[in-house]
Formats: C-alpha cells, structure tokens, sequence
C-alpha cells in the first residue's frame, strides 16, 4: 500500500506507546462508505472515544463495520491499541484469522518483514464489502495478500492454509475472529488453531483481557513470568517481551474485568445511524 494510500491518527499517542512500550501505533487504510447486503461501512464524524490502554481522546472521524445496526468493528483508539502488539509481531509468513475491516491485513502487508499474508474470512459478502471500503485491489503490494474464503473453526483449515502457504509453515498466527474483546472462547479456539497449523508465535483480539482475567483469578502480577505460564497453560506460542508485559499490565489496570462489546459503545456512540437495512 503506497504511503497516499495510508494515514495514522493519533500520533502523540503513537510516540508515546513506541517511547514506553517499544512498539506503537500502525497505519490505517483510507477507508469510503460502502454497502453489501446486510454488512455496511460507515464515516462517522467527531467524536470522544476511550482507548485500549490510554484515557479519551477526540477522534475527528472513525469507520464502523455494521452488520443491519449491529456494529462489529470500527477504527477507533480502542481497536487500534488491542491491535498495535500483535501488528508489532507478525513478520514472514502471516496467518489472520478474521477479515474484519482489514486493519491488520493491510498494517502487516505494509510490513517489509512480512512476506506472505493469507487472511481466512468465510463471509464472501464481508470480502466484498471490505474489498471495496479499504481499496484492497489497489494496494500496491496486494500480491503479498491472499483472502481465502473459509471457517478458522472448520477441520480443513490447515489443508488450506497450507495450500496459500506453499507448504510452508506461518510464522504467526493473530485470531480475530469474536464480537468481544476478553471473550471465553478466545484462547481455546486460539488454541486449536494453532494445533491445526503449528506458528512460530500467535495470539488473538483481546488477550491482554483474558490474560489480565488469568491473573486475577490466579493472583498473579501480570509480569513477564506469568506471560510465559499463562501462554503454556492455553497452549498458544504469545511472544513475550518486557514492553508487551507492561502493556498488559497497563490494559488491566486501565480496563474492566468483563468482556466488553466490540467498539465499545459505552465509550463512543455514532453522531448518526447507520442507512436502513
């Protein structure tokens, strides 16, 4: 993706994480309003949003993933900073579980270290949708994205992957797959996703949340230590590093214990609805 093609708010808040946690904030698409089916993607204009691991902010406009008037992802602080380590982390072979609004696909392809993406979404109307909305056939390094239609849950995903892999083993996996951020589910079927195609590293939306969970319930300083045991326990390979246990640390003393919603609309509301279904 050519550097017209990409734009990165917030960039005090970028700096700031880069300073304290050696990784920061990543690239955006430039996203247009689109529509198909019952999925849309919509501008909404200024607004004060809450963030992952910092306090509010005023966003001068943001893109919601809707599905009729349910929101599933957006643009916003807060889906930028769960996203920031995981974009930090992916390099050669990458494996994205969950299109969602091609954030990550397209940070990661921008990556030089990356050489290979394949992201695994098996709703073909959220491809179409998302295709048009980020501008997917323009990017310029395209040929490094492959968009399979199929289930991060079904039992032939390996075979597939495999297949767009060449053979070759990812070198990270990043699940993205749920509605909410901390959800039960996440680290298990992380987890049989990484036994299905063996990464080098991997991790999933919202696993600072679990993991901070974890912590609690284990009464354990969420450190680098309990990085490493929590990672053994779920059976996912989570790189760990000294400024990734900070942020950890961080997210669980900035955000509540429960699984919030995607987008977290206790924190933002759009200024307008989104068009009737």
């Amino acid at each position: 993706m050519s550097d017209e093609r990409l734009h990165t708010p917030h960039t005090d808040r970028h700096r700031a994480m880069l300073a304290r946690y050696g990784f920061g904030l990543f690239p955006l698409p430039v996203y247009r309003e689109a529509v198909h089916g019952p999925w849309r993607v919509v501008r909404h204009g200024p607004a004060a949003v809450a963030g992952y691991v910092s306090g509010p902010a005023l966003e001068p406009f943001r893109h919601v993933l809707y599905q009729g008037r349910r929101p599933w992802m957006s643009t916003s602080l807060m889906e930028q900073e769960s996203h920031a380590f995981h974009v930090d982390r992916a390099r050669g072979a990458v494996v994205v579980a969950g299109l969602g609004m091609a954030m990550y696909a397209a940070a990661v392809a921008h990556k030089p270290a990356v050489e290979r993406v394949v992201v695994v979404e098996r709703s073909p109307a959220v491809i179409a949708l998302v295709a048009a909305a980020a501008g997917l056939a323009a990017w310029p390094r395209r040929d490094k994205v492959t968009v399979l239609e199929a289930d991060a849950r079904a039992p032939d995903l390996a075979e597939r992957v495999t297949a767009a892999l060449g053979g070759r083993r990812p070198t990270h996996l990043y699940a993205d797959i749920w509605t909410r951020a901390g959800t039960d589910e996440a680290p298990g079927e992380t987890a049989a996703m990484v036994r299905a195609l063996r990464p080098e590293t991997a991790g999933w939306w919202g696993q600072e949340l679990a993991f901070a969970h974890w912590c609690r319930s284990a009464r354990r300083s969420p450190d680098a230590a309990a990085l490493h045991d929590y990672a053994a326990e779920t059976a996912v390979p989570i790189p760990v590093t000294a400024g990734y246990a900070a942020f950890c640390r961080d997210v669980a003393a900035a955000q509540p214990p429960a699984a919030m919603p995607r987008g977290w609309r206790r924190f933002w509301r759009p200024r307008r609805r989104p068009p009737a279904a």
